[in-house]
């Protein structure tokens, strides 16, 4: 099955979800997955699970590192440290058609290699942990990135380097967002 290999979750007040990370599958994506599933939390066995194969819609969209929810959104985090591709899918549409997605690695190779992440009435925000290189090699990140909600892509995307105050700030893992 291509439904295992998890990295984290978040439920709205109808599913639960599950973020595709690595389910050692060799599936020409590696063994990093993009099997998304939802479960209905009011048919909570397999007959209330439905999945997407984030990979069809890109072949880059596999290997997430946790994910957050809002009222119409699904977010994925890109975990894998050559990937920067942001996604969030439609909760009433969980389709490839309610796939969007672009890659922040694509304005900065720096902003890869994220994980964790968390939401805010008008912002996405993902942690730094550790990317990668044009030489295969990777540091500990502490390039932090949001973006807007109203506008989920490049032109929406805000960032900044936490260990340019500090050169230990690198190398988060999680997030939290408070009302204060």
């Amino acid at each position: 099955s291509n439904l295992k290999g998890f990295q984290g979750g978040f439920v709205t007040d109808t599913h639960a979800y599950y973020v595709p990370y690595y389910n050692g599958n060799s599936n020409g994506y590696g063994a990093f997955s993009g099997y998304a599933a939802r479960v209905s939390l009011s048919d909570f066995r397999n007959s209330g699970v439905e999945y997407l194969n984030l990979a069809e819609t890109d072949s880059n969209l596999v290997g997430f590192a946790g994910g957050f929810v809002t009222d119409t959104h699904a977010y994925y985090v890109p975990g894998r440290t050559t990937s920067g591709h942001v996604v969030r899918v439609s909760l009433s549409n969980f389709s490839s058609s309610g796939v969007e997605y672009f890659n922040l690695a694509d304005t900065d190779w720096r902003w890869s290699g994220f994980s964790g992440g968390f939401v805010t009435d008008t912002h996405a925000y993902y942690v730094p942990y550790y990317n990668g290189n044009s030489n295969g090699y990777g540091a500990f990140s502490g390039y932090a990135a949001r973006v807007s909600l109203s506008n989920f892509s490049s032109s929406g995307v805000e960032y900044f380097n936490l260990a340019d105050t500090d050169w230990r700030w690198s190398g988060f893992s999680g997030g939290f967002v408070t009302d204060t």
